[in-house]
């Protein structure tokens, strides 16, 4: 099928010798001399794999489709194919499998002299048809020579074919990508300035085109890759790029907006700041692209341009605030609430009547909740279009039945609760959670017991049977027999030793009670009552036993190094320290959190008097 495509109208195109496809690929010109000097050919037909005579050696394909000259100019041989061309000058519209010509494969070999040999062959020909017909010789995706020499980033190539016919450049393929989009997208300055400057002194031909697929411009593959030098080429070559948009609606800026690269949006945003303002088939400008991506020096760069970007709002009437809130980028939201110049967004509604802090809690994000509440600007009791004010929607939010007392969805209550925010109309809170605990399902809270006292229940005889046994194997090690208290721990008089027997005694018991409280919990002939009771005492329990835990460990390599090596055995103590926060740091950072969230809106001495612990407490 290859030799019958490339094979053109006879359909019946020889295959070329192996022999003859090696020595093009080495170059080596006195053994395609001799092949082509002999006068029978040993071409091997595709379809009867007969010999024939007659036929030119130099005139088969490979299975690719590929000429003897295709092949000399894919390896960029200048001598063998001045040679080929000589004796068959029609070769250079021959086409391979994929619609190439041998201009395609010089190009992408970057052999710039080859192209200039083709060229001016193509020149000396009696039709003059003959130049157009190789330089704008299309494959099969309708790219020319140029667009390969673009892709490939090759000036020289570029600026032959240019010289040979400045038109090239507004040849689109079947995708409406450009030379000019295919050399940005290679990240090739030089063959840039070669597209956009043949034009510089003006003339009949064509302008270069800057297309690319799906609507995009030269500039959009800038944006995309980066790149601050050719977007200024391109810039100053068509200022109006920046304004164009693709078939989403986004201009380059839109594009920009996903990275951060800061100097190129200063770079383009000096020069004209109207294409911050468009929005894209979903409404969204630049400014809600950055904030959904978290693209914080954008905004930066945005704002410094454009100071009223904080009044841009996207299809669903969100501003740039909402966005970062939805996304949950807090990084965005904390710049937010600290600028002055965006007081006035905190609180602003979309088309739901939702605002940031409605959506940061329907998204149950505990820390853009706290850093929008410790903003004084922020109103903690507007109702939406449903009714409903942001407690409302942290206690549909809240789950009513056996749960983990750290879950953002508890803090986020406790927040609004702490700081006295309040239902919507007609809504009173003690009827809201009275419904929400009516709708349990029995079933699936038993699942929720079940698979918890489990899992506490393996953590908690882990932690026993490691704490009996650690009881048994004193570090430093037991006295001799013979000695006056022979059996006793070598190192009992040690301060570090009696600190690693209360640890560990600590949590030996701790364990062994949470193990038993959590026998009660997980019975199904338990009162649900008392279970919830037994097991959030256990969790108590187990809390303790782990610190222990990990405390009697520090101790007992200390003890053991402190006498050889002081400073290692400290240092051993200080990287053990993170294990003993890593159980307690989900409570003491909500902890903290909650009490700058209150100090912000009462003040520390209001904070003091309600007391963060009432605060936190739960309402059942």
């Amino acid at each position: 099928m290859a030799a019958a495509v490339a094979g053109g109208e006879t359909g019946e195109r020889q295959r070329l010798d192996y022999g003859l496809i090696k020595a093009l690929q080495r170059g080596d010109e006195s053994t395609v001399e001799r092949f082509f000097s002999q006068e029978v050919s040993m071409a091997i037909d595709l379809h009867n794999v007969a010999r024939q005579a007659g036929r030119r050696r130099w005139g088969g394909v490979t299975v690719g489709g590929n000429s003897a000259l295709h092949i000399a100019a894919d390896f960029g041989h200048l001598e063998l194919a001045a040679l080929i061309c000589a004796r068959d000058s029609s070769l250079l519209r021959a086409r391979n499998v994929a619609g190439e010509t041998p201009l395609h494969c010089a190009a992408r070999a970057g052999a710039d002299q080859i192209v200039s040999l083709f060229i001016s062959i193509a020149r000396r020909q009696e039709d003059r048809s003959w130049l157009e017909a190789v330089l704008r010789a299309t494959d099969r995706e309708g790219k020319t020579a140029l667009h390969v020499a673009a892709e490939e980033g090759d000036a020289w190539v570029a600026e032959v074919l240019m010289s040979a016919d400045p038109g090239l450049a507004a040849i689109d393929d079947h995708n409406g990508v450009s030379p000019l989009y295919a050399a940005v997208l290679s990240e090739s300055l030089e063959v840039v300035q070669v597209l956009i400057g043949s034009h510089a002194d003006g003339g009949d031909t064509p302008e270069a085109s800057y297309g690319g697929p799906n609507g995009q411009t030269a500039l959009h593959a800038a944006a995309i890759i980066q790149s601050p030098e050719i977007a200024k080429e391109l810039f100053y070559w068509k200022p109006e790029l920046t304004k164009k948009v693709d078939s989403s609606g986004s201009t380059p800026l839109h594009y920009l907006a996903t990275t951060f690269n800061r100097r190129m949006m200063r770079q383009l945003l000096i020069h004209d700041t109207s294409p911050a303002y468009f929005s894209d088939s979903k409404g969204l400008c630049p400014i809600h692209v950055a904030a959904r991506m978290g693209r914080l020096p954008i905004i930066r760069e945005l704002i410094h341009h454009c100071p009223d970007m904080g009044e841009l709002v996207d299809g669903r009437g969100r501003n740039f605030l909402h966005v970062a809130t939805q996304h949950k980028r807090a990084k965005i939201v904390r710049f937010i609430c600290k600028h002055p110049l965006f007081v006035r967004i905190t609180n602003a509604r979309d088309c739901e009547g939702n605002t940031p802090l409605h959506l940061a809690v329907k998204s149950n994000n505990q820390t853009i909740v706290s850093l929008l509440l410790e903003n004084m600007s922020v109103r903690p009791n507007i109702v939406n279009k449903d009714g409903k004010t942001p407690l409302d929607l942290a206690i549909d939010g809240r789950d009513y039945g056996l749960h983990y007392l750290q879950n953002p969805s508890v803090f986020i209550f406790r927040c609004l609760q702490g700081i006295g925010a309040i239902c919507g109309p007609q809504r009173r809170l003690d009827k809201l959670v009275d419904e929400k605990k009516t709708r349990l399902d029995p079933e699936k809270e038993l699942k929720k017991y079940e698979s918890t006292t489990q899992s506490l229940a393996i953590a908690s005889v882990l932690i026993a049977t490691v704490t009996f046994a650690a009881a048994f194997t004193m570090p430093g090690g037991n006295k001799a027999d013979d000695h006056q208290n022979g059996g006793t721990p070598t190192l009992a008089r040690k301060f570090a030793f009696k600190a690693f027997i209360i640890s560990d005694f600590l949590a030996f018991i701790c364990s062994s009670i949470a193990t038993m409280l959590l026998m009660y919990a997980g019975s199904p002939t338990t009162d649900p009552t008392i279970r919830s009771a037994f097991l959030i005492r256990s969790s108590i329990f187990l809390n303790v036993a782990a610190h222990s835990m990990v405390t009697a460990f520090v101790m007992s390599v200390y003890v053991v190094l402190a006498p050889v090596d002081k400073p290692f055995s400290i240092l051993a103590c200080i990287f053990a320290f993170p294990l003993i926060l890593l159980f307690a740091s989900p409570r003491i950072s909500q902890q903290f959190r909650l009490a700058s969230v209150l100090r912000s809106r009462l003040g520390w001495w209001r904070m003091c008097k309600v007391g963060v612990a009432r605060s936190m407490r739960n309402i059942y």
